[in-house]
C-alpha cells in the first residue's frame, strides 16, 4: 500500500497531537492523596491526572477543601480509581475496599469544575459521612463544558451522606452507572440524590443505569434538568431500583422531551414525575435482602432479579458492584447488585467431536446442546467443560441447527479463557474455535423464521473456515455477540463474512461500551467482516478490532471492514478499521440512512502505527443517503480519525445520496482527497447549485486568505460561498500540515477541524465572508487552511480549495516600521 504524502515519519507527530498526557500516582495515605489531587492546578492543558488508591480507609474529613478546578483555558482531565492491592501492581473494582471518609465534618465533599473537553473518572470507592459546605453544595460534584467531555461515576457507594445532592454532574456526557446510593440526607437546594443538569450548548445527555438508589431522606432518587437546552443526543435510564427516597424516585418533570430524546426501561420505580413511565418499568417492591442493615442485594424472589432489558444503549457494565459476573441468567438483574439466580436451563458441553446428524447429535457436543436449547420453553445457556485443552478447535462436520429459541453460547466458561484487557488489540485467551473447514456455510445461524422472541448471545469463542457467514442473523432480535474472535485463527481457513446481520432480523449488539471484555476481534474475512443488510437496521457495533492481529497492528484486513447495504439507523463507534483490502466502511443502498459513525479509528492503530485501508476510509455510494460520519448538524463532538486510505479519506461516490453529513473529522495521509464527491478527485464547483448528484454537488467555499494570530490563538479566514439563494450554510474550517503543493489535487486537507460558523447566501446565492475563529495549537507549525460548506439538509461540500496561512504580526499592526 502506498501513501500520497509521508506519512510514516509523522505519526509520531500525530500521536503527540492528538493524545492524552497523564500525570499517574500510586497513594495509599490521606496525606499523599491531598498532595497529588492538588498538582490537579499545576498540569498542562490537555493532560489527565490519574490517582489509584490502595485499598484501605481514608479518614478525609474536609480535606478535600476549595474546588479543584481548571484555571485559564486550561482542559485537564481527572481519574480517581479505587480497589489497588500495595504498589497498584493489581486490582480488585469493588467500592467496599476503598472507603473516604468524611468523619461527619462539615465543610466535606469532592468539587470538580472542568474547562474544555475534560474527562472525569471516578470508580471502584465508597464515600461516606460527608456533610456539604453549604445548601447549594454537593457531596461529589463535576460541573463543566466542553462537548466531547465525558463524566463518570460507577462502581461506587454513595452511604451517610449530607448534602443538597449526593451527586451533582453538568456536562455532555454524563454517565452514572452500577452505584448503590443509599441511606443519605438530602436538604438544601433542589435536593436529589443524584442530580444531572444539562451544560451550556453541550448536546448533552445522561446514561444512568444499573443503579441501587434507595432510602434517601429528603429529597428526590434521580433528577434531570435540561435547563432549557435542547440535545441531538439520547439520554438513557434503564435497569435501576430507584426506591423508598423522601421524594420522587424519579423526576423527570424538568426535562423538556419535546428538545430531547430519554429511554426509560426497565426500572424499578416506586414514585415518578414527568412522563408517564414506559411498560416494563416496574412499580412495585424490588425485595431488598435487608436494606435496614444496609444490604441492598436482591432477595430471593425479588422482581428485579433476570428482569432487565436485553439491550442498552449504551451498554452493559462489566461487573456488578462487588465485582460479581454482571449477567447471571437469561437478562441482567435491575439495579447496583447481580443474583447468582439463574432462571435458565443449562446444557454442558464436554467434547469437541460432532457427527453431524441434527437427529441424533453426539452426545455432550455443542450439536446436541442447540437441539435441546430449541427444545426448551425459557431460556437456555450453553456452558462448556472440554477436556480437550484450550486452545482446541472444534470442527463442524456439516451445518449447525438453526437457533430457534433464547440462547446463550458462553465460551467463558471453558477452563483456561481469559477476557480482553484493553481496547484497540484482542488479547483475550479464547479457549474453544469453531472450524468451517471452509465448506460449512455458518456456525451459527438464527433463520429468518425465527419467532420475533428469537435471541442469539454469543461470548468468548473464536470462528474460522465458514463459507457465508461464521454468525448469520436472519430473524429474531435483540442479539448480543462480545469477546469473541473472528479469523486470525492458525491453520484454518478464512470466514467469508464474520457476523451478518440480515433478512427480518432486528438489531444486534456487537461489542459493548466500558467493558474492554466485550471488543471483538474481526480479521482475514474474505468479504465484508461485518455485513449489515437487514431491512430493519438499528445494529450497534463498538470498540470492535476490524481488520488486525490480536496485538490490534498487524495485517489481518478483511475484503471491506463493515458493510451496511440497505440497512437504517446503525451505529459504529469506538472501533479501529485497517488493513481492508479495499475499503474500510460502505454505506450502500437508497435504504441506508440515518447511520452513524463517529469516534472511530480508520487506518490506524491503538498504538499510533498506520494500518491503511486499501480504498476508501468510507465509502457512500448507491444512492445512502441522510448518513452522520463525525459530527451532527448543529454539533462539533464525534470525530472520527480517518488515515493513510489508499483512496479518498470520506467519498460520497457517482452514485451516492444526498444528506451526507461529514462534520469535524480528523484526516492525515489520505491519497485522495479527505472528502471527495462524485468522481474521485476534485471536483468543480457548480454554476447552479445544488446539482444533480451526490450530496447535491454542494460547493465549497473558495477562500483567499488565512491569517494565524499566535498572540490571540485565532484564524481569521477569508473567502466566499457561492450555492443556493438566501440560505444558512455551516463552514468548517480546516488545517493542514505542511504547504499546499503536498495536498492531493489542489485542495487543503483536514488535520485539524477548527471552528464553526455560520454565513447566509443573499438573493443571488454568493455571500463573501471574513471569519475569525479559535486556532488553540501552539504546536502546530504554520501549515494550509481550507473549508467545507454544509447545507440545512446535511450535504457536505468537497475539502475546499488551499490556502497557506500567514502570521498576523502586530509589530507593522501597532505603527513600527
Amino acid at each position: 500500500m502506498r501513501f500520497s504524502r509521508t506519512l510514516l515519519p509523522t505519526l509520531a507527530f500525530l500521536l503527540w497531537a492528538s493524545g492524552v498526557q497523564a500525570a499517574t500516582y500510586c497513594v495509599s495515605n490521606v496525606n499523599d492523596l491531598l498532595q497529588k489531587i492538588a498538582t490537579f492546578s499545576t498540569l498542562p492543558d490537555g493532560s489527565t491526572l490519574v490517582v489509584k488508591l490502595v485499598k484501605g480507609n481514608y479518614s478525609i474529613g474536609n480535606g478535600f477543601g476549595d474546588v479543584v478546578r481548571d484555571s485559564g483555558s486550561r482542559a485537564v482531565g481527572f481519574q480517581l480509581l479505587g480497589g489497588y492491592s500495595p504498589g497498584c501492581t493489581s486490582r480488585k473494582v469493588d467500592p467496599a475496599n476503598t472507603v473516604l471518609d468524611g468523619l461527619s465534618l462539615p465543610g466535606g465533599g469532592l468539587l470538580l469544575w472542568l474547562l474544555g473537553d475534560a474527562d472525569v473518572r471516578i470508580e471502584g470507592i465508597t464515600f461516606q459521612h460527608f456533610v456539604a459546605s453549604n445548601p447549594y453544595r454537593s457531596v461529589l460534584e463535576i460541573d463543566g463544558i466542553g462537548s466531547s467531555a465525558t463524566y463518570a461515576v460507577q462502581y461506587c457507594r454513595l452511604l451517610g451522606n449530607t448534602g443538597s445532592q449526593l451527586v451533582r454532574m453538568a456536562g455532555a456526557q454524563m454517565s452514572f452507572a452500577n452505584n448503590l446510593v443509599a441511606g443519605n440526607t438530602l436538604s438544601g437546594a433542589v435536593p436529589a440524590a443524584l442530580y444531572a443538569q444539562f451544560s451550556y450548548e453541550a448536546d448533552s445527555m445522561l446514561s444512568a443505569s444499573n443503579n441501587t438508589i434507595a432510602d434517601n431522606a429528603g429529597g428526590a432518587g434521580v433528577r434531570v434538568d435540561t435547563w432549557g437546552w435542547s440535545s441531538v443526543r439520547t439520554s438513557e435510564i434503564a435497569n435501576n431500583v430507584l426506591w423508598g427516597n423522601g421524594g420522587k424516585d424519579l423526576d423527570l418533570s424538568k426535562f423538556d422531551t419535546s428538545a430531547s430524546s430519554v429511554l426509560v426501561s426497565a426500572n424499578v420505580v416506586g414514585t415518578s414525575s414527568g412522563p408517564a413511565l414506559p411498560s416494563g418499568n416496574l412499580v412495585t417492591n424490588p425485595k431488598f435482602s435487608n436494606a435496614g442493615q444496609g444490604d441492598y442485594t436482591l432477595a430471593s424472589g425479588s422482581p428485579a432479579i433476570n428482569s432487565g432489558t436485553p439491550i442498552q444503549l449504551y451498554g452493559f457494565p462489566a461487573h456488578d458492584l462487588s465485582g460479581g459476573t454482571r449477567i447471571v441468567g437469561s437478562l441482567i438483574d435491575r439495579g447496583a447488585y447481580e443474583s447468582t439466580i439463574d432462571n435458565s436451563t443449562t446444557a454442558v458441553v464436554t467434547t469437541t467431536s460432532d457427527n453431524g446428524s441434527n437427529t441424533s447429535p453426539t452426545p455432550g457436543s455443542l450439536r446436541a446442546a442447540i437441539k435441546a436449547a430449541n427444545a426448551a420453553t425459557g431460556p437456555f445457556r450453553i456452558q462448556f467443560d472440554v477436556s480437550a485443552g484450550c486452545p482446541t478447535l472444534l470442527s463442524l462436520s456439516a451445518p449447525m441447527l438453526d437457533v430457534s429459541g433464547d440462547v446463550t453460547i458462553d465460551g467463558t466458561t471453558q477452563t483456561g479463557w481469559t477476557a480482553n484487557t484493553d481496547y484497540g488489540r484482542f488479547d483475550s485467551t479464547v479457549c474453544l474455535y469453531l472450524n468451517g473447514l471452509g465448506s460449512t456455510p455458518w456456525a451459527l445461524h438464527v433463520p429468518s423464521g425465527a419467532p420475533t422472541n428469537a435471541r442469539l448471545v454469543v461470548r468468548g469463542l473464536g470462528f474460522a473456515g465458514f463459507s457465508d457467514a461464521a454468525i448469520k442473523l436472519e430473524g429474531g432480535r435483540n442479539h448480543r455477540i462480545w469477546g469473541s474472535q473472528f479469523g486470525s485463527v492458525p491453520l484454518t481457513l478464512p470466514n467469508r463474512n464474520a457476523i451478518r446481520v440480515t433478512g427480518a432480523s432486528g438489531g444486534a449488539f456487537i461489542g459493548g461500551y466500558d467493558d474492554p471484555g466485550a471488543v471483538n476481534l474481526v480479521a482475514g474475512s474474505s468479504d465484508a467482516g461485518i455485513f449489515l443488510d437487514n431491512t430493519s437496521g438499528g445494529s450497534t457495533v463498538a470498540n470492535a478490532v476490524i481488520g488486525m492481529q490480536p496485538d490490534g497492528i498487524g495485517d489481518g484486513g478483511n475484503a471491506m471492514g463493515i458493510f451496511a447495504f440497505n440497512s437504517p439507523n446503525n451505529v459504529v463507534q469506538y472501533s479501529y478499521v485497517g488493513n481492508s483490502t479495499s475499503n474500510g466502511i460502505v454505506l450502500s443502498g437508497a435504504a441506508s440512512s440515518g447511520n452513524v459513525l463517529q469516534y472511530n479509528r480508520i487506518g490506524f492503530a491503538v498504538g499510533g502505527q498506520a494500518v491503511p485501508n486499501a480504498g476508501a476510509g468510507v465509502l457512500v455510494n448507491f444512492a445512502a443517503k441522510n448518513n452522520t460520519i463525525g459530527a451532527p448538524l448543529g454539533a462539533d463532538w464525534g470525530s472520527n480519525l480517518i488515515v493513510g486510505s489508499g483512496g479518498p479519506g470520506v467519498w460520497i461516490s457517482p452514485s451516492g445520496g444526498a444528506g451526507n453529513r461529514v462534520l469535524d473529522n480528523t484526516f492525515f495521509g489520505n491519497a485522495g482527497l479527505d472528502i471527495d464527491l462524485a468522481a474521485a478527485g476534485p471536483s468543480a464547483n457548480q454554476a447552479s447549485n445544488p446539482s444533480s448528484g451526490p450530496n447535491g454537488l454542494q460547493n465549497y467555499p473558495v477562500l483567499t486568505s488565512a491569517t494565524r494570530d499566535a498572540a490571540t490563538k485565532t484564524e481569521t479566514v477569508a473567502g466566499t460561498l457561492t450555492s443556493a439563494p438566501n440560505t444558512t450554510y455551516r463552514l468548517d474550517f480546516h488545517y493542514a500540515i505542511g504547504d499546499c503543493s503536498t495536498l492531493p489535487g489542489g485542495r487543503g486537507g483536514a488535520y485539524r477541524t477548527l471552528e464553526r460558523t455560520y454565513v447566509t447566501t443573499g438573493a443571488l446565492g454568493s455571500v463573501p465572508f471574513t471569519a475569525t475563529v479559535a486556532f488553540s495549537w501552539d504546536g502546530l507549525p504554520i501549515g494550509a487552511i481550507s473549508a467545507t460548506a454544509t447545507d440545512p439538509a446535511g450535504n457536505t461540500s468537497e475539502i475546499g480549495n488551499c490556502v497557506a496561512e500567514i502570521l498576523s504580526d502586530h509589530l507593522f499592526q501597532d505603527g513600527f516600521e
